[in-house]
């Protein structure tokens, strides 16, 4: 039977239509959460039983073997401890996702920086108009759950005082790895590498999750300098990064034949399209007393899109003492070794995805202000 529609004229669906919404929403959620139980469980121990025979036959001390079996096995109970919150999660949002949804708890009423239209900046003699747009790009990523005191750690004192990781099961945050080839957009043509947490504010009564932004590595100074002018996002520049295209995997990072350089290897995959989708993002801006904390949205579309657990996603580090690592200007903290110490070098992702052909809408800074 179809469901009840609404009146004419009359914005408020139906309550056979939450129903359905409801009761669609829990069934996907208890597949999905009985799925990602399974694909990870079989994973984790199909990689832990090749570790161990390949240790065997390269005589690799007993007393080796079992730690690294230990500490695989430790990383399968954190990854599955994540798997209800974060589904549940995913479900939450699904029900109260509302294309009216007010952002109004997080604007303040003065100092809310650039209006979302119109405002333009001079970057390097050159304008740069908000919201800034990107009409081409194709974008790789892959998600480790990781300690959560690492994750605070890596925030830094100053920030701490201000964010925390979000923990989302068994003391695990997600660390998220992006790599980003803009082809046409308004920061010019370049690859991007990043690094970022999911943190919430402290004192936030809503508990909102934002992406922190450990490290973003790209090519040029133009994007270097409009981050910084209208977010104050500190990324560096490294003109190593490169990215490489075979038919079925896209390379994010530094090219060498030699040995283990920094890099992340994607699966391209994918047929699903999806619009305008909203990310929230958070920064500091100012310096001394006068420095703020502002939050941003942005909001992606794309095609020949793939999302999928635990993919044959490759990560390799190397190290900032060989010149196979991103650490740009020597001010920032290489990125190989911050990676190095969230202990992923020799893991699968809990999750990963690909974009063939992205667009993306990056709003303007606004002053986080919610009531304490």
């Amino acid at each position: 039977m179809p469901p009840i529609l609404s009146r004419p004229g009359s914005h408020r669906p139906s309550r056979s239509h939450d129903l359905l919404r409801v009761g669609e929403v829990a069934l996907r959620f208890g597949a999905e959460a009985y799925g990602q139980w399974w694909t990870i469980a079989s994973r984790n121990w199909g990689y832990e039983v090749d570790r161990l025979v390949r240790g065997a036959m390269t005589s690799v001390p007993p007393e080796a073997l079992l730690r690294d079996v230990v500490s695989g096995y430790v990383n399968c109970l954190g990854e599955l401890a994540t798997i209800a919150p974060s589904a549940a999660e995913k479900a939450a949002m699904e029900l109260t996702r509302r294309p009216d949804a007010g952002l109004e708890p997080y604007i303040g009423d003065e100092h809310t920086g650039p209006e979302p239209d119109g405002e333009i900046f001079q970057v390097d003699g050159k304008p740069f108009a908000m919201p800034a747009r990107v009409l081409d790009a194709s974008q790789g990523w892959a998600m480790f759950f990781v300690d959560v005191k690492a994750a605070n750690d890596a925030l830094g004192e100053d920030v701490r005082e201000i964010l925390a990781a979000f923990d989302a099961g068994g003391g695990r945050t997600p660390l998220m790895i992006v790599g980003v080839d803009y082809r046409n957009s308004d920061f010019g043509v370049y690859p991007e590498f990043v690094v970022a947490l999911t943190v919430t504010v402290k004192g936030d009564p809503a508990k909102q999750l934002f992406a922190y932004y450990l490290a973003i590595v790209v090519t040029q100074e133009f994007t270097k300098e409009a981050a910084h002018i209208a977010w104050g996002l500190e990324k560096s520049v490294s003109p190593k990064l490169a990215v490489r295209y075979a038919a079925d995997n896209v390379l994010f990072g530094v090219p060498n034949r030699k040995g283990k350089a920094l890099s992340i290897r994607f699966p391209r995959f994918g047929d699903a399209r999806s619009f305008d989708l909203p990310t929230f993002s958070i920064s500091r801006r100012g310096a001394g007393r006068e420095r703020q904390t502002y939050w941003a949205m942005t909001t992606k579309s794309g095609s020949g899109e793939g999302t999928q657990i635990g993919g044959s996603v490759r990560l390799e580090l190397g190290r900032s003492g060989d010149g196979l690592c991103l650490c740009a200007d020597g001010k920032s903290v290489c990125v190989c070794e911050m990676l190095h110490r969230f202990d992923i070098a020799d893991r699968l992702p809990a999750a990963n995805g690909w974009t063939e052909r992205q667009t993306a809408v990056y709003g303007p800074p606004r002053l986080l202000d919610f009531p304490r």
